[in-house]
């Protein structure tokens, strides 16, 4: 029997075989990890910042009036107040202390209130469901003459019962037997998709009420007059709300935070406008001698009821979006009740003027390109998607949140943190706190962005 010549070669020279194979994939991998290492803290194009739209205040600019006005008047003076507003994912109060410390740091707010304030938002039409918790901390300067209110909204108990229905999933009787990167992607999907998925279905109102009772507390209360702890409803209609409308209001969002509070306050628009037409044909019919249909009360409502929707009309509203996510969950949704009638109802010429809820909202809406869930607003998005009486105005802030890196497959920015990292961004938050088109710029702001003012077509 003629013994195979090449098993023996084989076997001869195995051992050396094994040995340069080893090396090699010892060379292979050190060249590898070389690579990944040669390209860590190589940051690329995180210092590209690209600015288009309306120039915008700041929380500066804001604290600078109420500054005046508290030089002038020894009595009360008007207040800022944040309303802060999550997006997808699980949430525990607490949770912007990281935003709220950047932004009081750069505003030179060096004193907060020891206690910290919480109302358990409720609604008579939802009797058994918390919708909500609303967090408010007080940051003050040394002599009390600059004042910022943040409200932090945790809205996400509401949907934290349904959710439970497919917690089972991340259970180690189902992860075990799944790779530990795909375990963590899937416990990902199932904290995050839930929301988007309950916000388009039966939860949508009850996030619109938590947002909207949010927004009559800061209006209705001053700090003096909140309890440390309550739950309650927040009638804006009743002769007593909303008497803190010469506070000024800013909202500061994150993914489908944008979602909820652009809706929210078209959803506001609308009640406003069913109750203005209510309010008016009631008052038309008691210039009638012979109506009995109201008593004085209802009259002295109605009147003070009007007096306040006009002073909302003078009112601006900023909302900066961080990770912005109009356009992708405008998808599949209705329009707005009124939109393409900017121009008739809040230019300078305007022809139906009185349908206007807000003088102003400025929308800044803040995108990483690499980060996967947010959009910049094309400036047509205004006119055929957001409620044309809220007077909506258009700024985008197209940055780099997170460093590009250098790895042996090319160039890579990790997407989680290009979508979590905005409250920590030295150009996010000049921008929040300085604006942009002012004198007073963020040097940060003013270094490393590309400002481009856009102007009406008026202009």
């Amino acid at each position: 029997m003629v013994t195979p010549v090449i098993p023996k070669v084989i076997a001869k020279f195995f051992p050396l075989l094994l040995t340069v194979l080893v090396s090699g994939c010892i060379s292979f991998a050190k060249g590898v990890t070389e690579a990944v290492l040669s390209g860590q803290g190589k940051e690329e194009d995180t210092r590209k910042c690209y600015i288009r739209g309306r120039s915008f205040e700041g929380l500066e600019a804001k604290l600078k009036r109420q500054e005046q006005l508290a030089q002038a008047s020894k009595s009360d003076h008007p207040v800022l107040k944040v309303l802060v507003v999550h997006g997808i994912g699980s949430h525990q109060p607490g949770y912007s202390t990281r935003l709220t410390e950047n932004l009081v740091q750069a505003l030179s707010l060096n004193h907060v209130q020891e206690t910290i304030k919480e109302i358990t938002i409720t609604h008579p039409k939802y009797p058994n469901q918390e919708l909500g918790l609303l967090r408010l901390t007080r940051y003050i300067n040394a002599n009390e003459s600059r004042e910022i209110i943040f409200a932090e909204l945790t809205w996400d108990s509401i949907i934290t019962k349904e959710k439970q229905t497919i917690s089972f999933d991340n259970s180690g009787e189902y992860s075990f037997r799944r790779a530990p990167f795909n375990n963590i992607m899937k416990v990902f999907v199932n904290d995050t998709i839930p929301d988007v998925m309950m916000f388009n279905g039966t939860s949508r109102q009850k996030i619109h009420v938590s947002v909207g009772q949010s927004l009559c507390w800061l209006m209705s209360k001053s700090w003096a007059s909140l309890k440390t702890k309550t739950a309650q409803f927040c009638d804006g209609t009743a002769p007593t709300s909303l008497d803190q409308l010469d506070d000024e209001f800013v909202f500061i969002t994150h993914s489908l935070g944008s979602r909820i509070t652009v809706d929210a306050l078209q959803w506001i628009a609308s009640i406003l406008s069913d109750i203005t037409k209510f309010k008016a044909a009631l008052a038309e019919d008691l210039q009638n001698p012979q109506s009995t249909t109201a008593t004085p009360l209802q009259t002295n409502t109605i009147s003070s009821f009007l007096k306040k929707k006009h002073h909302l009309q003078q009112k601006e509203f900023t909302v900066f979006m961080l990770s912005n996510q109009l356009p992708l969950l405008q998808m599949g949704q209705p329009k707005p009740e009124v939109t393409g009638q900017i121009a008739d109802i809040c230019s300078l010429k305007a022809t139906h003027e009185a349908e206007k809820l807000f003088s102003k909202t400025h929308l800044i809406a803040f995108s990483d390109p690499n980060d996967l869930f947010s959009y910049a607003l094309p400036p047509s998005f205004m006119n055929e998607y957001v409620d044309s009486r809220l007077c909506p105005v258009l700024t985008n802030a197209i940055l780099n949140v997170t460093s590009i890196t250098n790895i042996f497959v090319g160039k890579f920015a990790n997407p989680f943190s290009a979508h979590t990292e905005y409250d920590n961004d030295p150009r996010v938050i000049g921008l929040i706190a300085k604006g942009i088109g002012h004198s007073d710029v963020d040097p940060g702001v003013a270094e490393h962005c590309t400002w481009l003012e856009s102007v009406p077509d008026s202009r």
